[in-house]
């Protein structure tokens, strides 16, 4: 204890305090690139269309996946930063509209549209199983039938 109350001995304790305060920002870990492209991986771009953060080379999207990686680094989860970027962004970010509002619309038309696609497609199959529709009956006289029948094989006959 006698070496405390000595100055050196308090340069000594004080390096010891400050390095216990670096040391965790030390621990902390600095992401890797898998784990920043894990995370963006499921964002899209707000600027370009259809094209993921992770591919995206905007000076934008590059600044985007240096905020993921610096809230990695402070502990953040990936739904927290995907929240923070929703946010930040809207739901553009996410590639696909939420489910609320007019954008259940979205998510339910094109199940619809296969729910009665289906449903013609076996319509029409079982229609065309039992054989063609009957036949309309014939509302010309059969005569006449007859008399037209014979006039356009006489002019075949007469064109050979």
């Amino acid at each position: 204890m006698n070496t405390i109350r000595t100055p050196y001995g308090r340069v000594v304790l004080a390096c010891f305090l400050l390095l216990a305060l670096a040391v965790p920002s030390a621990l902390a870990q600095t992401p890797t690139p898998n784990q920043i492209n894990e995370v963006a991986r499921e964002l899209w771009c707000p600027l370009c269309n259809g094209v993921r953060l992770d591919n995206c080379d905007l000076q934008a999207c590059v600044q985007m996946r240096e905020v993921i990686s610096e809230k990695l680094a402070g502990g953040q989860s990936k739904e927290q930063i995907k929240s923070y970027f929703v946010t930040q962004y809207g739901d553009v970010v996410l590639g696909a509209p939420s489910g609320e509002g007019f954008n259940v619309v979205v998510w339910i038309l094109p199940a619809l549209v296969a729910l009665v696609g289906v449903g013609w497609l076996v319509y029409y199959v079982s229609a065309n199983r039992r054989g063609p529709a009957p036949q309309a009956a014939n509302l010309t006289a059969s005569g006449a039938d007859d008399d037209y029948l014979r006039r356009v094989e006489d002019e075949l006959k007469e064109s050979d």
